[in-house]
């Protein structure tokens, strides 16, 4: 790709990243004691769930782009908040996977 190509390309990035990142910026207008971490965290997280789950919408459903988009604007205001959770739900279930795993696979020593 040269930077011509990106050029004639960014307009619809940017466009389609909009609603996204308006959605972040709301959020983090609720939140006012947040550090600039995790405000450039929450833009990170918000536009990237809310891109994709903009495209899983259309996808699914077949929505047109402004539905879709409000939709994912509202999943953009929660996606921070939720992260923490589940980051924590994923590591609790990937550590106990080797002891389940040896509890299956390996005898009971009595």
């Amino acid at each position: 790709m040269d930077i011509r190509t990106f050029l004639q390309n960014a307009p619809e990035v940017v466009g389609s990243l909009s609603p996204s990142l308006i959605g972040s910026a709301v959020a983090q207008a609720w939140k006012p004691g947040l550090s600039w971490r995790h405000r450039f965290l929450q833009w990170i997280v918000g536009s990237t769930v809310s891109f994709y789950a903009t495209r899983a919408i259309i996808a699914f459903t077949g929505w047109n782009d402004f539905v879709a988009q409000s939709i994912a604007f509202g999943i953009a205001l929660l996606a921070f908040d939720a992260t923490p959770r589940i980051a924590r739900a994923v590591i609790d279930t990937l550590t106990s996977v080797p002891g389940r795993v040896a509890d299956r696979f390996l005898p009971n020593k009595d």
